[in-house]
């Protein structure tokens, strides 16, 4: 049995790479003492002088004293050799992310260091039992995912796998403690917690491109504008890079039985074939060349040139005569059907052609407005077939009073609220399945994803019952299992619950 009594002073780092080095400078200015070991010499001396520089910037800015400065950079021991880790009480292995040369180092690791030492593994997509698996005592094996840059990046995703021990995983909490992150507990499956509920956000966006819905500039600009997002979908992607974002995507869609709803389009794999892989390498998603703009104008299909009257409006959705009021803030008179030259739908999931059909409404008249962006002054507005003129036409009238307008084709639930209802699906899921609780789940995506509310709290803003509307519509519309609502979402809708609700 592992003795983990002793108080934690020493762990090892093994990969010098941006990931290993960046623990190791969390450690040392935490007061651990960290050896360091890779294979590569140079990398071992780079490594030490970018900490080291690192950390003299934080003694220059008065985040930490000299004489601490000082003492970090002699906590540091670089290892040539494997035999140096002897000496920690936990390894932390981030190198190549790749199953056997990791299961190589910990079949190795363990003839070196004792037994109650914890062996942990960085990997972001890897199962964690199955580089255990290779090792006698499995029970002290764990995942420990930081996120990138380390000592940024507050969160740390602490992994049981199969046959870690109660033990091994508190040692790893302490570490997590003593590095000033804020841990959760996650289940040992594809894609952990962060990158797996990451899917969401990325693949809806590629799904509404995919059915030619909207350009990806102006999906990036609905989910920053409308939804608060610090980035866009793509623009997220092109940052992380496609190399890593499609393997990535790949890993957890395979790894889940080919679940509809963690499948990606053929746009994503195309540009990762091409070696389009975002901002590293000039183009991705958006065009990031030389004298040229990141991504064509949003909102490009809107006539520059506004009416000088609102064209007559009217309302089909009395309930949202407080969101109608916005409209009629900026001019828009509304009359009766059979003198207006547009007709307002607001429908919940369906698209603007489902509502038109079943209202028995003149399509060309017909105009879906999503007003989730009202409180930031923005509207989506999208048409059945036949109906873009009069989008157009109001669009450019609201742009020329001061609102924010984006037009997108005809699509079931608009953009925002159909990326987000699959945010919180699948959030609900990963409660379902017991690999993180709600306020672990929020945690991790407000930290580890910066978005502007966790899934659960997205969940209670727009409601349950609304979310499970809005799945149930698009799957309808579609015919698609990418939309089955989870069953936890189901049954807190019915009954009523708080998204959070325990069974």
């Amino acid at each position: 049995m592992s003795d983990h009594s002793q108080p934690l002073d020493t762990i090892g780092v093994v990969g010098a790479g941006a990931m290993g080095a960046g623990i190791a400078q969390s450690a040392l200015t935490a007061g651990l003492n960290v050896i360091l070991h890779d294979a590569n010499g140079a990398a071992l001396a780079k490594a030490r002088g970018e900490v080291h520089a690192r950390i003299a910037r934080l003694a220059e800015k008065g985040q930490v004293t000299a004489a601490a400065a000082a003492d970090a950079d002699r906590r540091l021991t670089l290892a040539e050799r494997l035999q140096e880790l002897a000496p920690a009480q936990i390894v932390i292995e981030a190198i190549v992310e790749q199953l056997e040369p990791k299961q190589r180092l910990f079949a190795a690791l363990e003839d070196i260091v004792p037994a109650d030492t914890v062996l942990a593994t960085n990997t972001s997509s890897l199962p964690v039992a199955a580089i255990a698996r290779v090792c006698r005592l499995r029970g002290r094996v764990c995942g420990l995912h930081f996120f990138n840059p380390v000592p940024l990046m507050r969160l740390v995703e602490v992994i049981r796998a199969a046959d870690t021990s109660e033990g091994t995983m508190q040692r790893a909490l302490e570490l997590a403690q003593r590095l000033g992150k804020t841990a959760v507990r996650v289940r040992d499956v594809p894609g952990f917690l962060v990158n797996l509920l990451g899917r969401a956000y990325l693949t809806e966006a590629l799904h509404i491109q995919h059915e030619g819905v909207a350009s990806v500039a102006t999906i990036d600009r609905i989910m920053r504008e409308a939804a608060g997002f610090r980035m866009g979908p793509f623009e997220l992607m092109d940052l992380t890079g496609i190399d890593i974002n499609f393997p990535a995507t790949r890993i957890v869609y395979e790894g889940f039985q080919h679940d509809p709803r963690l499948k990606t389009t053929v746009l994503h794999e195309s540009l990762f074939m091409a070696g389009q892989l975002g901002r590293k390498s000039g183009r991705g998603f958006h065009d990031y060349g030389e004298g040229k703009a990141a991504s064509p104008p949003a909102d490009a299909d809107i006539p520059s040139a506004a009416p000088a009257a609102a064209p007559p409006v009217s309302a089909w959705v009395p309930a949202q005569a407080r969101e109608f009021g916005l409209l009629a803030e900026h001019g828009v008179r509304l009359v009766a059907a059979d003198q207006a030259e547009v007709i307002l739908v607001n429908p919940v999931g369906e698209d603007a052609a489902s509502s038109a059909a079943r209202l028995r409404l003149d399509p060309s008249r017909v105009v879906a407005v999503d007003f989730m962006g009202a409180e930031k002054r923005f509207l989506t507005l999208m048409a059945p077939v036949g109906g873009d003129e009069a989008a157009r036409k109001l669009a450019a009238f609201l742009r020329g009073t001061g609102l924010a307008v984006a037009v997108i084709k005809d699509s079931p639930a608009f953009v925002a609220p159909r990326i987000l209802a699959l945010i919180v699906n699948l959030a609900c899921e990963v409660a379902q399945m017991e690999i993180g609780t709600p306020e672990d789940i929020d945690i991790a995506m407000r930290l580890a994803q910066n978005y502007p509310r966790g899934p659960f709290e997205w969940g209670e803003w727009l409601g349950p019952q609304r979310v499970y509307d809005m799945l149930r519509q698009m799957q309808e519309v579609t015919g698609s299992d990418r939309y089955r609502p989870s069953l936890w979402l189901r049954r807190r809708a019915l009954l009523g619950l708080p998204l959070r609700a325990r069974q």
